[in-house]
């Protein structure tokens, strides 16, 4: 089995098949990404689901023993770092939007940082606004007006975080080359942003707040979302560009609003990060949440040619019509055929399920919504299903081209998102010359990579 082969020679033989799939071409099977997070990892192996939350390397013995089992082309163990939401972070920060659960799961309850009133403010000031007035809101013990408060809980959370991080990369990384998983694109070529509006939604005006701007505030909602774009350009800028470069998307809002304000409000802004995005050379992986089937036209009339779309909900087969032939496509097994069904039937669904989106090249298989805990499936059923999908999803056409590759279009980068934002925050580098006139131009770029972390970290605050 490959599975027995050297992790190098399986490495390689990995690496092909992603190679090919994202260059439109049918590799010898589809690849398989399975996902198990933290969570869901800790309970399958017994442990008190707080427990990762404050030592990720707890899940190093659990993801040795469950690699054997689990049958994924990449690495199907997620780290327990921010992306995935460990606690610590938002404790030491004194966050109201990000709030440990008695499950071992960080909740985001619906909050507002932003009053309708601000929304002028927000207009003409963009990222400091943030900064000053929505990040102190969100998260209490950065309040600007107790700044040695505010200044050790920052540091305080940096390096609790990079302890944590320094401590389960290597050995991390070691088991990820131990078991010749591909790995994916270089380092630093993943980004991560939203739509303009759905940030606008998320922690400034909250969601029930964000409906009711639409209809009374409509043009200052507009107004609001350019403002952001550049900035949400910024977020998800992956710092090495190459085949697998990308940009997480998870869309939230759409499905929620009328068809004219998601083409009059919630595209535009989105529309022209996209394009940016991919004129670039960067593949939008974009959460297309719940369902989407009313406004099927404006995702396929509206994205770029060669996005990412992982499904969360609708008819595989009309999707897969309408989508296949210019986006490449994942998603929407549904997530429920794991619970309370024997493996029998798990199999026999999949097998329906590949009958329809395995032709063609363009899918690879996942759920539409990932599980996050235990009590969402059997452990053992869903190794099953990965080697029953692996095993069932080879090409007889491999090596013919399929699809439509990235920015078909040929749209162009937006010129003007080259420069450095204008904040008072951000490093300019003239009047930073002005006050140390002995630093050589050389040094620019490592002040300039350096104070991009700074922004991310604010950025990410409010993702």
């Amino acid at each position: 089995m490959a599975e027995n082969m050297n992790p190098f020679a399986l490495m390689a033989e990995r690496d092909q098949i992603f190679k090919d799939y994202y260059s439109n071409t049918v590799p010898t099977r589809m690849p398989v990404m399975a996902a198990v997070v933290p969570l869901l990892l800790a309970g399958a192996a017994g442990q008190d689901p707080l427990l990762w939350q404050y030592d990720g390397n707890c899940l190093l013995g659990p993801m040795e023993e469950w690699a054997d089992k689990i049958y994924s082309d990449t690495n199907p163990f997620s780290p327990p770092v921010m992306m995935m939401r460990p606690a610590y972070p938002y404790q030491v920060l004194g966050s109201q939007s990000f709030v440990l659960g008695p499950n071992g799961q960080v909740q985001h309850p619906e909050v507002s940082g932003m009053p309708a009133e601000d929304y002028d403010e927000l207009i003409e000031r963009g990222f400091d606004y943030l900064v000053e007035k929505v990040v102190p809101r969100q998260y209490h013990n950065l309040d600007l007006s107790d700044p040695v408060k505010m200044a050790w809980a920052a540091m305080l959370e940096n390096n609790m975080t990079n302890t944590a991080n320094a401590a389960f990369f290597p050995p991390y990384m070691e088991f990820s080359f131990k078991k010749g998983y591909h790995q994916g694109g270089s380092l630093g070529s993943g980004g991560s942003a939203e739509a303009p509006l759905d940030f606008l939604a998320d922690q400034l005006r909250g969601f029930s707040h964000l409906s009711v701007d639409i209809r009374r505030r409509r043009q200052q909602v507009i107004d609001a979302c350019e403002v952001l774009t550049p900035l949400m350009q910024k977020m998800g800028m992956p710092a090495v560009i190459d085949y697998q470069a990308n940009i997480f998307y998870p869309l939230h809002m759409p499905t929620f609003m009328r068809p004219k304000d998601v083409e009059e409000i919630y595209m535009p802004s989105y529309r022209k990060l996209l394009r940016d995005n991919v004129a670039r050379g960067i593949r939008p992986y974009i959460f297309v949440e719940d369902d989407w089937t009313g406004i099927l036209d404006i995702l396929h009339d509206e994205f770029p040619a060669g996005c990412m779309l992982q499904i969360d909900e609708g008819d595989p087969k009309l999707f897969k019509e309408k989508l296949g032939k210019k986006f490449l496509l994942s998603g929407m097994f549904p997530l429920e055929t794991m619970r309370n069904n024997t493996t029998e039937n798990i199999l026999a669904r999949a097998k329906d399920f590949l009958d329809i989106m395995l032709p063609g090249g363009e899918y690879t298989f996942g759920f539409g919504k990932n599980p996050l805990q235990a009590s969402d499936l059997n452990m053992d059923q869903y190794a099953a299903l990965t080697h029953f999908v692996h095993e069932n999803s080879y090409y007889p056409n491999a090596g013919e081209k399929f699809g439509t590759p990235l920015n078909a279009e040929g749209f162009q980068p937006v010129a003007e998102w080259d420069a450095p934002i204008k904040s008072r925050y951000i490093l300019n580098w003239e009047e930073f010359k002005k006050a140390n006139p002995y630093t050589p131009d050389y040094a620019l770029s490592k002040f300039a990579a350096a104070d991009h972390q700074v922004f991310l970290w604010y950025m990410n605050l409010l993702f």
